[in-house]
């Protein structure tokens, strides 16, 4: 891949990102306004149902006593609880972008305008996957980290109000450069497992006449309740392998960056850390 093809993915990418600036840009922002709002009002009536937020300072003071192993425990678990507020946003903007990228050009007739350009369709496609599994996600990334360290911040000023050191209490159990890594290496391979769904998505976007997100939803969905019913009706038994349910755990072990395999029978032997929320190795796991 030579300078000149780097170039014009780029070119193609900013494309991307002025076409869709509410979508790529905004909607982050917007989740961001929306809980600094609701973590204002909640203190606001804090402080009116808990004299002045003497429960909710004990409850920090108490977090400050607690074993290293706890607060990080604590911060990262509140950090990436934050973070995935949006990552689940991140996915539903990515199958609507994907669902109309080329939908859209075909529709508004801009597609003439793009094919008279030299660039091929190959590299026009390549474009729209790679504004998916990395431009996407990286301007969501950034919003998340600016968030977080907002929080921080003012969890910083209200443990001074408390009496506690911010520092050792917050700002080092947070570990930032492991969460942001961790978080930033489960977002890539969150796009390389949910890479066969948003392949489809752009197919169905290639040809659809119209609705491309309900037909890229609805094929599979009818494919699966066809197989469904022709095993009831033939063997009275349902089917052992379903297209439905295939999908459905696909897309469903990769909606968060660092991906926790838990099941209820399992909750007695788990040892609770921050490994649960940064850990390496359960990124890697999902590829497996």
């Amino acid at each position: 891949m030579n300078a000149q093809t780097l170039k014009t993915i780029w070119a193609l990418l900013r494309r991307e990102l002025w076409e869709s600036p509410i979508a790529f840009k905004w909607a982050p922002v917007g989740v961001s306004i929306l809980l600094v709002f609701s973590a204002v009002v909640a203190l606001i009536i804090g402080t009116q149902v808990d004299a002045g937020l003497a429960s909710f300072f004990d409850g920090m003071r108490l977090l400050s006593e607690r074993p290293a192993e706890d607060k990080s425990l604590a911060v990262s678990a509140g950090l990436f609880a934050l973070a995935t507020q949006y990552f689940w946003l991140m996915i539903i903007v990515i199958l609507f972008y994907l669902s109309g990228c080329l939908f859209d050009d075909r529709k508004d007739r801009s597609i003439l305008f793009w094919k008279s350009l030299p660039v091929s369709d190959s590299m026009t496609v390549t474009s729209k996957i790679l504004t998916a599994c990395l431009l996407i996600p990286a301007m969501y990334l950034l919003v998340v980290i600016l968030t977080q360290l907002f929080f921080l911040l003012g969890a910083t000023v209200l443990g001074f109000m408390a009496g506690i050191n911010p520092f050792t209490t917050f700002w080092f159990p947070a570990n930032l450069p492991k969460l942001w890594t961790v978080m930033a290496l489960g977002l890539i391979v969150q796009a390389l497992w949910l890479l066969p769904i948003y392949a489809w998505f752009v197919f169905c976007s290639s040809w659809a006449p119209r609705l491309p997100i309900m037909i890229a939803i609805g094929v599979p969905a009818g494919i699966s309740l066809i197989q469904h019913s022709w095993t009831l009706a033939t063997s009275f038994s349902l089917p052992g392998t379903n297209i439905g349910w295939i999908i459905i755990q696909r897309f469903g072990g990769g909606l968060l960056p660092s991906n926790i395999n838990i099941t209820f029978n399992e909750m007695d032997d788990i040892d609770f850390n921050e490994d649960l929320f940064m850990s390496f190795s359960n990124i890697g796991n999902i590829m497996l």
